[in-house]
This record gives structure tokens, C-alpha cells and sequence, in this order.
């Protein structure tokens, strides 16, 4: 790992730690990267739902590793800021040595850290809790191995397996959440959960620090930070807020032959290309 690399690790680890609220975007492409690092956010993560759908295919692990590791190494090519990459569940849902495996491609790509998820059969059930820590210490030792602090973002799914009740969820996603943190996992994360009292519950009842996932009905950033939430990040939603802008574009010129959309919310040509050339060169200063 490189020395710029090194430091990227470090930064996200340190983001990690506050002392404000580690605001998260989610990217999808290089262009989508680009317009949020210039927006100024410090760290950036991929979306597994975004790349996957960029690419052709839907959500849940079913893109091959090779075409999602290109657009990771795309992603992290074109900003200088750490990105972290979204594994789901690591390409591994009963093997350690996979999870290994994918974890060390996304390094090589040139992201910092990655979330691991715990769901299992398409996400109907949850991995075997044991099963899930073995992965998680496996990745530890692999940035103790190449010298390099990068993040683990621990997933669990509890909140989202129907067939337990909100009581049940919860606890599960507390022992379950406490149980990756001693097993190495930096952060924690729990989608799913918009409740802002039971978020705050759920921060007191962690050791570690919590990430939320963002959507239209969240608490703002500001309550979640006064909740003591430590990273907020908003997964595929960008990328469904694009596609829905675009639809109605579609329909717009479809249906009535104008272009106000268009004109209201595109970028001008000569933006684009002056934000892609300034990352390209932004990213071949920072590697010599």
C-alpha cells in the first residue's frame, strides 16, 4: 500500500472519531464521486446498489466481483479523498477466505475501507453471528498484515428480517453489533432503523461508534449528531434520485417536446469536463 494510501486510512479512521458527524455520500460512478468530494465532503463511500445498477444489474451481490472492483478502482481513481466500498456480504456468505479475497481487491483498488453485511440468503436470514466474526477478525489481521489501518464498517441486517419483533430486532442488533466490534470492526452500522429514540438507544447500548443509514423520513443530521451517532452515509439513494429526475425528463420531452427539466438541473458541458480533468490531475499529483 502506498504511502498516500497509508494516509488515507488514517484520515478515515480519524473522521471516524469526531469531533463532529461523519457525513457519508454514496457514489455510484466517477462523475457522482467527483461532484460530491467537490462539494466538500471529506471521505466518500461507494454504493453497492448504485455500481451494481450502473453496470446492468440489480442490488444483492449478483454484479461479478471483477466488474464491480473496475468501477470501485474508477471511483477511487478520481478523487483524492478516502472512499470506503461497500462489499454487501463480501462475495463470501459462508467463506472467510472470499471475504479475504474481495476485501484485498478493493484495497488494491484504492479504497480505504469497506462495510460487510450480515445477511444471508438474499437477505431473508442473518449469518451465523460466529461465522460473521471469524470474517470480521480475518479482515483485522489482513490490515495488520499490510500495515494499514483501513475501516471496517460492520453491518447487521437485524432490522430488517421481518420475522422478529422490534423489541427482538433490537436486541439482536445489539449483541450482534458489540460482538463485531470485539472481533475488529471499526464502526458499526445499522440501516433500517429511522426511529430517533431508539437510535439514541441504540448509541448507548453499542461500544463502538454507529452509523446510520439516511433516507427522506431520517432525523436530520443535526439530531443525529445530538444523538451521538458518529457516521451518516445514504447508501443507493442518490442514484435512485438520479434515475427518478431522469425518468421525469423522459417523460417530459415525451410527452410535451420541451427541455425545462434539462435546463434547470444539468450540468453545462464545459463543467463536467473541467471537474473530471481537475480530478484526473488532482489524482496524478497526490501518486507522483
Amino acid at each position: 500500500m502506498s504511502t498516500t494510501q497509508h494516509d488515507k486510512a488514517k484520515k478515515l479512521q480519524q473522521l471516524h472519531q469526531g469531533p463532529g458527524i461523519l457525513v457519508l455520500p454514496n457514489a455510484w460512478d466517477a462523475g457522482s464521486a467527483c461532484i460530491f468530494e467537490s462539494c466538500g465532503f471529506p471521505a466518500i463511500g461507494t454504493s453497492s446498489a448504485g455500481v451494481a445498477a450502473t453496470l446492468g444489474y440489480p442490488d444483492g451481490q449478483v454484479v461479478p466481483r471483477d466488474e464491480a472492483m473496475f468501477l470501485i478502482k474508477r471511483i477511487c481513481s478520481s478523487v483524492s479523498v478516502p472512499v470506503t466500498a461497500d462489499i454487501e456480504a463480501g462475495y463470501g456468505e459462508n467463506s472467510v477466505d472470499e471475504v479475504v479475497k474481495t476485501a484485498q481487491q478493493v484495497l488494491l483498488a484504492g479504497a480505504v475501507g469497506v462495510n460487510l453485511e450480515d445477511s444471508a440468503e438474499g437477505g431473508i436470514t442473518l449469518t451465523d453471528i460466529g461465522l460473521q466474526r471469524e470474517k470480521i477478525a480475518a479482515l483485522r489481521r489482513l490490515a495488520i498484515d499490510m500495515g494499514t489501518p483501513f475501516v471496517i464498517n460492520a453491518r447487521t441486517d437485524a432490522f430488517h428480517i421481518t420475522n422478529m419483533s422490534p423489541e427482538e430486532q433490537f436486541q439482536e442488533a445489539v449483541i450482534r453489533l458489540n460482538s463485531y466490534f470485539s472481533a475488529g470492526a471499526d464502526c458499526l452500522f445499522a440501516p433500517f432503523l429511522t426511529n430517533l429514540q431508539l437510535i439514541a438507544k441504540l448509541v448507548e447500548a453499542v461500544d463502538g461508534p454507529l452509523n446510520i443509514l439516511a433516507t427522506a423520513v431520517s432525523p436530520s443530521i443535526a439530531e443525529l449528531d445530538h444523538a451521538g451517532v458518529r457516521r451518516v452515509s445514504i447508501g443507493g439513494g442518490p442514484y435512485r434520485a438520479a434515475l427518478g429526475l431522469a425518468r421525469k425528463m423522459a417523460l417530459e420531452l415525451r410527452d410535451h417536446g420541451t427541455y425545462t427539466l434539462l435546463g434547470e438541473y444539468a450540468l453545462q458541458y464545459a463543467e463536467l469536463k473541467q471537474l473530471l480533468m481537475q480530478s484526473a490531475e488532482d489524482h496524478e499529483r497526490a501518486n507522483g
